[in-house]
């Protein structure tokens, strides 16, 4: 049984964002808004087998956010064998497959929402993770399992080497299909894989982000999975903007929990129903820029500037605020920004 089977229901977590759930919004997030479990973004096992030294940042995370769960997507089960295994040794609780991302570049490889459409595959991966999470529990060293010494070597400079008595979760995220709704048939087939917990985002591929949420199809969905018996816990996810709203959808579409994307950007404080002044905006958005300084390189601050838009949102004089701080570039511009404002 892995810690899915224990969270305490309803289950209200953060979404994995491509670009937005690094470490520095996560450790944001865990500490003022303590989600039930925590994504990353979505690791291409594709690109960080070339690029490991670069790409090794997006394993980083921090106590505070357990639960949790790394999330890969890509299209080759051997290379989700590999980097499956890297997650076990880095300490993480959970494995998630992204099987309904709407990138062009992941989707044209025949990763994320393409899988879908490719049955076969997407179960090759899932029994690739699967095996990764056996073969870890078995002892198998490093050594015997990664063949490049640059992840070996970064694996070992993170610290982290996971207990293999920790019962790892491995998960599938995925959307209603790929051209036209698809729930009952891709449900149905992804209920009998080895996994422990699935998130529908109700939406077809081709909405991307935008459009109705399906919450009708999530919750046949859900119906389906609890028809295989397994015990698998199901999730709901897309455009859900408060904790009463999570928990009132959980109810009425007979979900065990709901992911939160958009809704808690700039805004951790959603997953405890609160809402935050001024003062507690502007403070906690310095310490997300300082801790994003300390983890990246400076001249990748820029990249803070989302986040800006988003903290300087529902008080007053927060449209001049945000204008003021998209011209930033380190986190004392900001400081004397607002000092000024």
């Amino acid at each position: 049984m892995s810690f899915w089977r224990n969270l305490k229901k309803p289950i209200i977590g953060l979404a994995p964002m491509d670009g937005i759930t690094d470490e520095p919004m996560r450790f944001i997030q865990g500490k003022y808004g303590r989600p039930t479990v925590i994504f990353t973004e979505f690791i291409n096992v594709e690109h960080i087998a070339h690029k490991a030294e670069k790409l090794m940042k997006r394993f980083l995370y921090s106590e505070i956010e357990r639960p949790i769960i790394a999330q890969l997507s890509g299209h080759t089960p051997e290379l989700f064998y590999q980097f499956a295994l890297v997650v076990c040794y880095l300490g993480f609780d959970g494995i998630d497959i992204n099987m309904g991302c709407p990138v062009k570049s992941v989707i044209f490889g025949g990763g994320g929402a393409a899988l879908i459409d490719n049955q076969q595959l997407a179960g090759e991966i899932v029994l690739a993770a699967r095996r990764a999470i056996d073969s870890w529990q078995k002892g198998i060293s490093l050594k015997e399992s990664i063949e490049d010494e640059n992840i070996i070597r970064a694996i070992l400079a993170m610290r982290k080497m996971g207990d293999s008595k920790r019962k790892i979760g491995l998960s599938v995220k995925t959307r209603l299909g790929k051209d036209s709704r698809a729930t009952e048939g891709w449900i149905n087939f992804l209920s009998q894989l080895p996994i422990d917990a699935i998130t529908l985002h109700g939406r077809v591929l081709g909405q991307e982000q935008s459009g109705k949420v399906r919450w009708e199809e999530i919750s046949k969905g859900a119906k389906i999975a609890r028809k295989h018996g397994y015990g698998k816990v199901f999730l709901g996810n897309g455009g859900v903007r408060s904790l009463e709203e999570a928990k009132a959808f959980c109810q009425r579409f007979g979900i065990d929990g709901v992911l939160i994307g958009r809704g808690a950007l700039g805004n951790p404080w959603i997953f405890r129903g609160q809402t935050p002044s001024r003062e507690e905006k502007l403070a906690v958005m310095l310490e997300h820029a300082d801790y994003f300084e300390r983890i990246f390189e400076k001249k990748a601050f820029v990249a803070m500037r989302k986040h800006f838009g988003w903290y300087a949102q529902g008080f007053r004089g927060a449209k001049k605020m945000k204008q003021i701080l998209q011209k930033s570039k380190t986190l004392n511009q900001v400081k004397a920004m607002i000092r000024n404002s």
